[in-house]
């Protein structure tokens, strides 16, 4: 998927204004899951992405054995400069797209430390969490 076409989605289903929001939006929810996966996940996610919009997968990615001390929300919150109450549905549209561009076997495997708060976010109908 073009980088573009990401961008527009991300805006479209989170409801953002512009492309700049929906950047920082990709970027801070990317970051926040980062911190969260083990270092091949990300560079395995980070492959499916366009490269620019990776960039936060590959920057952040050492932080996994860190112990995480924000609530993924409120990491997503911060990081993309919304709302706690908007962050929920942020995260949503960024994983939403993510899942338009990747493929669902792989983000499967991808999502499969992130912890069930997290992996709610990833699809309305669950269809991405564990058989």
């Amino acid at each position: 998927m073009y980088e573009d076409v990401f961008i527009a989605e991300v805006r479209e289903k989170a409801g953002l204004a512009d492309d700049r929001e929906a950047r920082q939006a990709v970027r801070g929810v990317l970051h926040a899951l980062a911190n969260r996966l083990p270092d091949g996940w990300v560079h395995h996610l980070a492959a499916e992405l366009p490269p620019t919009l990776a960039e936060p997968l590959w920057s952040f990615q050492h932080l996994y054995d860190q112990e995480v001390h924000l609530d993924f929300l409120a990491d997503v919150a911060a990081r993309a400069e919304v709302s706690p109450d908007d962050a929920a549905r942020v995260a949503r549209a960024v994983f939403a797209t993510v899942a338009s561009a990747c493929d669902p076997a792989l983000l499967r495997r991808i999502y499969q430390p992130l912890t069930s708060d997290i992996l709610a976010l990833t699809e309305p109908a669950g269809a991405l969490l564990p058989v």
